[in-house]
């Protein structure tokens, strides 16, 4: 199919979704028409990348072959945040990194871009985790040294800043998922 390649691209990216979701990232981006096109399209080439053995299909999602996740709540509202992204920008994704130099897994490590310029940023979908657990990364990541060389190093790009966008009750000193998508990214 002719946006197999696209289609793999986001899905190493996003790690896990379903054809809905990868139809609104597609129809966001001028791939295929909005709506039922979108989604037939998106699981053909799904079902395409899966039979190619790119992808393993689970119970009504897709995903990589490295990926571990069920699609439960917290995989999904990752996927829905990280989707929003698709849609205003061409994002680099890294999700569920682990960052065994200070022992911290952040849901996604995201360099958007858009227009020539960039924004880095931790995302954290906290729908699902203890304001405990969230402060405990934010704090991590606030008193790490060598966070903006090993984002740099990561990306390939020099990281001179990086935010931390929380999807869910953020922290002071966090950017609102919402808020952000709308005063950044657009």
């Amino acid at each position: 199919m002719a946006h197999d390649d696209k289609v793999l691209r986001v899905m190493e990216s996003i790690k896990i979704a379903d054809k809905h979701v990868l139809a609104q990232i597609m129809a966001s981006q001028g791939i295929w028409k909005a709506g039922t096109s979108a989604v037939n399209n998106s699981y053909k080439a799904l079902t395409d990348l899966t039979a190619m053995g790119k992808l393993v299909k689970g119970d009504g999602y897709f995903k990589t072959p490295d990926c571990r996740s069920e699609y439960a709540d917290h995989a999904r509202l990752l996927t829905k945040s990280l989707s929003e992204l698709y849609k205003h920008s061409d994002p680099i994704i890294f999700r569920e990194h682990t960052i065994t130099e200070v022992a911290i897994r952040p849901d996604a490590l995201v360099l958007s871009t858009k227009s020539g310029k960039g924004i880095c940023f931790v995302l954290e979908v906290c729908h699902t985790e203890t304001p405990e657990y969230l402060n405990q990364k934010v704090t991590t990541w606030r008193n790490w040294d060598n966070s903006l060389n090993y984002l740099s190093e990561l990306f390939g790009y020099k990281i001179p800043h990086f935010e931390i966008v929380v999807d869910g009750e953020a922290p002071s000193g966090c950017y609102e998922f919402n808020r952000f998508i709308e005063e950044v990214v657009k």
